[in-house]
């Protein structure tokens, strides 16, 4: 029963799995600079012919490049964002690859990389995709690490077909990270809590 109400109204959310910050700065960090390690994924042990890119997975870059600058000013933080297409390639190649990630050194660079995943559905269940997702913080000046993160992304697709990337997801996504980092002392959020365009709507109709 419970599958089948989230099936109907639709259900994404973004779960932190791990975390841990190996060099915390002298000052909370202001100014992030993102880069999408863009990944070719096969959904794994898939009980369906869906796969990731028939429900929208390849629109993630484009999603990402609209919306990391709009979430991250909302919080007060300032941001570049570029993607980059792993194609085998680590972190280390993609910010040698980017111009602005070697000559900002005030900011810190935060990788994101779906890892992998999977997309299951059956006869009598909702269609569920299950993402992966690692995030790195690194000190272009050192080439250093400062903190990773470990996070699940969930949706239940309702039966309409609707996919779960959308504005609203990647919000989620990137309120979850933001509020992560906060909690582990790397950005100044108050109460750890992140705002959303739609959180904010909402507070201002209060």
């Amino acid at each position: 029963m419970f599958a089948l109400l989230l099936s109907l109204l639709g259900c994404a959310r973004t779960s932190t799995l791990y975390s841990n910050t190996f060099i915390k700065p002298a000052t909370k960090v202001k100014k992030i600079n993102v880069i999408y390690m863009e990944s070719s994924l096969v959904s794994k042990t898939s009980k369906t012919s869906v796969q990731f890119y028939d429900i929208g997975y390849t629109d993630l870059p484009e999603l990402l490049r609209e919306r990391v600058p709009i979430v991250f000013a909302l919080n007060n933080i300032g941001s570049e964002y570029a993607t980059f297409k792993s194609q085998g390639f680590g972190q280390k190649e993609a910010v040698e690859s980017i111009k602005w990630a070697n000559v900002t050194p005030d900011a810190m660079l935060l990788t994101l990389q779906i890892l992998d995943g999977q997309v299951v559905s059956g006869s009598h269940t909702p269609r569920t995709t299950t993402l992966n997702m690692q995030a790195n913080l690194i000190d272009p000046r050192t080439q250093l690490r400062q903190w990773t993160g470990q996070f699940r992304n969930t949706f239940v697709a309702p039966p309409a077909g609707k996919n779960g990337f959308d504005n609203e997801f990647v919000d989620k996504l990137l309120k979850t990270v933001l509020e992560q980092m906060s909690r582990d002392g790397i950005i100044a959020l108050a109460e750890h809590k992140a705002m959303t365009p739609i959180a904010k709507t909402t507070a201002a109709a209060n």
